[in-house]
């Protein structure tokens, strides 16, 4: 190493002793400028280097969106809050629902189809960070009839699954609860969409709350089995659950329960969701 410095010391075709470029102290107006080069020169750097680190901050949180979709759903859709129909809203008896629907059906268009477009959401059943969502209840295979006795036969044997005979009909939480099983499988025609409307229509306890905008956008009538509407009732089961129809052909749009009470040991407070599902043919 030390022979390869001497031979470049001993190139070096500049004097240090002569001659216009031999070394000296520099003068007042190149030290002003040398200072101004190497301060600019810093400068230059730090702004480089931040612009590199907030750059590589932009693109680690796009990394991040891109990689953990799920993250700002999640916080955006864990907890939704309850729907409530609209105040003032004329609220159409079952009844005359069931008429409405009889009358459409009576094409027999659109027909009954296989499959189902559903969107589901429901409360874990344990807290933690391990708490998995309640079970969804199983579909049901058999095509459903449409006439009001045989779905309501259908719907009571899709409860039991096979335990025996019963000795009297469906109560209105059991129906409700049922509904899923055959809604998640079939997509009703107006015809069994006209013979639920018959079915519901004769179950006690549901009443008439409203019109509703439900949680894909569309224009029903709620109707409610429960305590209270309100949150903070008491009494039966703690729940409200709340039926969303199509007021004209009797299509059920959707099914909510709501706790009307709280529930400490899954951090529930009253008036928030249990489950809800959204049903649409297309």
């Amino acid at each position: 190493m030390t022979d390869e410095l001497d031979l470049l010391r001993a190139a070096d075709p500049v004097s240090a002793t002569e001659g216009p470029w031999r070394d000296r102290p520099l003068g007042a107006r190149a030290e002003r400028g040398l200072n101004q080069l190497l301060y600019t020169s810093r400068r230059r750097a730090r702004r480089r280097v931040v612009l590199w680190a907030e750059a590589a901050a932009v693109a680690l949180a796009a990394v991040l969106v891109l990689t953990l979709p799920d993250l700002a759903a999640t916080s955006a859709t864990a907890a939704p809050r309850a729907l409530h129909p609209r105040a003032g809203s004329a609220a159409v008896p079952l009844a005359e629902v069931a008429e409405r629907a009889r009358a459409a059906a009576r094409d027999g268009e659109p027909g009954l189809r296989r499959g189902s477009h559903v969107r589901t959401w429901s409360l874990p059943a344990e807290s933690g960070p391990r708490a998995e969502p309640s079970a969804r209840p199983p579909g049901v295979g058999a095509r459903p009839p449409h006439t009001p006795a045989g779905l309501r036969a259908y719907l009571t044997d899709a409860y039991d699954r096979g335990a025996g005979r019963r000795s009297g009909p469906l109560t209105t939480v059991q129906l409700l609860d049922v509904l899923p099983r055959l809604l998640d499988t079939w997509t009703l025609g107006a015809r069994e969409s006209a013979a639920l409307a018959r079915v519901l229509a004769d179950t006690e306890g549901l009443r008439p709350a409203g019109a509703i905008t439900d949680r894909l956008g569309r224009s029903g009538q709620a109707y409610v089995y429960g305590p209270s509407a309100a949150p903070g009732g008491s009494g039966g089961d703690a729940l409200r659950r709340m039926l969303i129809l199509d007021p004209g052909t009797g299509a059920v749009l959707g099914l909510e329960v709501m706790f009307t009470e709280a529930q400490p040991r899954i951090e529930a407070r009253a008036g928030d969701v249990m489950t809800y599902s959204a049903w649409r043919r297309d």
